[in-house]
C-alpha cells in the first residue's frame, strides 16, 4: 500500500479512536454511565443547556459526575497524553536519542521538588488552593533552565545533545534530593503523604478552571513543532549536515528546548510525575505509521498519546473501586515492560534514528 494512503487511513483510525475513548472513558468509573446516556448529557448540556436536566430526564447526580467531574479530567488526561508525546518525540529529535523524553529536561524532579516545598515548608504566598501547582510550574521551569544553562556552559557555549542529558542527569538527582530532604524533615503525616501521591502521579485533580492553560499550550505546542517538523528531520541527520541545508541549529535546538520546557510543565506542575508516555509513544506511532518524518510521527502522536492517556486513567480510577490507583504507576506498568520490548526488538543504543 503507498506510504500517503497508508498514513491517510491512519489518521482517520487514531482521530476516530479519539473521539470513541473521549465519549467512552467518562462513563468508566465506580458508577458505571453508559455511552448513550454519556453523548445525550454531553450534547443536551452544550447545545441546550440545562433544559432537559432541570425536566428530570436526566439525574441530577449523574450529570455532576459526567460533566464536572469527569469531563475535565478526561479533556486534561487527554491534553496530558497529547503534550508529553509530542514533547518525547520533540526531545527524541533534539538530543539525537531515541531513549529521549521530556523527564531528560529535569522538569519531573524540579516539579516534585517545587510540590515539596509547598506542602511541607511553612510558607504561604498565594490561596492554598494554587500553591502546589504554582510551585510546581515553577519548580519545573527552574530545572528546564539550570538544565539548558549547565548543558550549554558545559558544551562551550554549544547545547550538545550529550551535555543535555548528563545536565539532566545531574539536576534531577539535586532536585529528588531536595524533595527527600524535605519529606525527611516534614512533621505532618499528612502532608508527606500529599507529596508521595503527587510523585506518583494522577489527574484527579483535574477541574474546567485548570484546562485553560495546559490546553493553550499543548495546542501551542503542537502547532510549532508540525509546522517545524521538517527542521527536526534536519536536525536528526546531524548538526553539520543540517548547518549545511540553513539551519541555525543553535537557535532551533534552544527555542524548541524552551517549547518543550514550559509544554511539560503546565502538564506536571498539575498530575505529578507521570513517566514512560513521552518515550514510548513516538515509537509506537512510528512503527505504525513506518516513517521517521516529524512533520507525520508530531500529529499522530498526539493523537495516539491522548487516546492512550484517557484508557490509561479511565483504568485507574475503576481498577480499585472507590480506591484510585495512581496514573503513574499504570503507565509504568504498561510503559517499561514495553519499551524494554522496543529496544531488544529494534536494537536501540545511544545513537539517533
Amino acid at each position: 500500500m503507498n506510504k500517503r494512503i497508508w498514513h491517510i487511513i491512519l489518521y482517520v483510525i487514531l482521530a476516530a479512536l479519539l473521539v470513541f475513548s473521549l465519549l467512552y472513558t467518562v462513563g468508566i468509573g465506580s458508577t458505571q454511565i453508559s455511552l448513550k446516556e454519556v453523548y445525550s448529557i454531553l450534547i443536551d448540556h452544550i447545545f441546550n443547556g440545562d433544559a432537559r436536566i432541570n425536566a428530570g430526564e436526566f439525574e441530577s447526580i449523574t450529570f455532576r459526575i459526567v460533566w464536572l467531574i469527569r469531563m475535565p479530567r478526561t479533556l486534561f488526561a487527554l491534553l496530558v497524553g497529547a503534550g508529553l508525546s509530542i514533547c518525547g518525540c520533540a526531545m527524541q529529535a533534539l538530543v539525537l536519542n531515541p531513549i529521549a523524553d521530556p523527564y531528560v529536561l529535569g522538569v519531573s524532579s524540579g516539579a516534585s521538588a517545587g510540590a515539596a516545598i509547598a506542602l511541607l515548608a511553612p510558607i504561604t504566598l498565594i490561596e492554598s488552593q494554587y500553591q502546589t501547582t504554582t510551585f510546581a510550574f515553577v519548580g519545573a521551569l527552574f530545572s528546564a533552565f539550570v538544565v539548558y544553562f549547565l548543558a550549554k556552559r558545559a558544551g562551550g557555549g554549544k547545547l550538545q545533545p550529550v551535555t543535555l542529558l548528563l545536565a539532566g542527569t545531574a539536576v534531577n538527582a539535586v532536585m529528588s534530593a531536595i524533595t527527600s530532604y524535605l519529606v525527611f524533615m516534614a512533621k505532618s503525616p499528612e502532608s508527606i503523604s500529599a507529596v508521595y501521591n503527587w510523585q506518583m502521579g494522577a489527574i484527579s485533580a483535574a477541574q474546567w478552571k485548570t484546562l485553560v492553560i495546559p490546553a493553550t499550550l499543548v495546542l501551542a505546542g503542537l502547532v510549532i513543532f508540525t509546522v517545524m517538523g521538517s527542521r527536526f528531520n534536519m536536525i536528526m541527520m546531524g548538526d553539520e549536515d543540517a548547518a549545511a541545508m540553513g539551519l541555525r541549529v543553535k537557535m532551533f535546538r534552544s527555542a524548541m528546548f524552551i517549547v518543550c520546557s514550559v509544554v511539560v510543565a503546565s502538564l506536571v506542575s498539575i498530575t505529578g510525575i507521570i513517566g514512560f508516555v513521552g518515550l514510548v509513544v513516538p515509537h509506537v506511532v512510528r512503527l505504525l505509521s513506518r516513517t521517521s518524518d516529524n512533520r507525520t510521527v508530531m500529529p499522530m502522536s498526539a493523537l495516539f498519546g491522548a487516546s492512550y492517556i484517557m484508557w490509561a486513567d479511565a483504568f485507574a480510577r475503576s481498577s480499585h473501586g472507590a480506591s484510585e490507583l495512581p496514573l503513574g504507576i499504570v503507565t509504568a506498568f504498561i510503559g517499561a515492560p514495553f519499551f524494554m520490548f522496543l529496544m531488544i526488538r529494534n536494537g536501540y543504543g545511544g545513537r539517533g534514528k
